[in-house]
């Protein structure tokens, strides 16, 4: 099984957890295509940022602030959503997918309710 783990905001526990990027239906359809359409790594990787980006990119369920602790009257709060915690590994996170995409092909994995 896939796994790249971010940090979410659950609404209603009110608290921060892990989140397998992969644990959404949607995305996992379309990474299935892209793993079965593209043979060239650079294409690959092109139709993935852009299938990550939407899904993941700049959408407040998707988003937590990152504060400084303790905190400072100077610090600056940060806003990052999934999409900017999966591009600071990006290379790496591309190798594991490249490297993994028969398991994205090779059969269908059990779905959850996120998409």
């Amino acid at each position: 099984m896939l796994t790249w783990n971010v940090y979410v905001g659950d609404f209603n526990d009110k608290r921060i957890e892990t989140h397998n990027i992969f644990d959404h239906g949607g995305v996992m359809e379309d990474l299935r295509k892209i793993a079965r359409k593209y043979k060239e790594k650079e294409d690959f990787e092109a139709e993935v940022r852009r299938t990550l980006m939407y899904y993941y990119w700049s959408k407040c369920e998707w988003e937590i602030i990152l504060s400084h602790w303790p905190p400072r009257k100077d610090a600056r709060d940060e806003k990052i959503d999934v999409w900017d915690q999966v591009h600071l590994n990006w290379p790496i996170f591309i190798d594991y997918l490249w490297e993994n995409r028969k398991e994205l092909t090779s059969r269908k994995r059990k779905e959850t309710s996120d998409g």
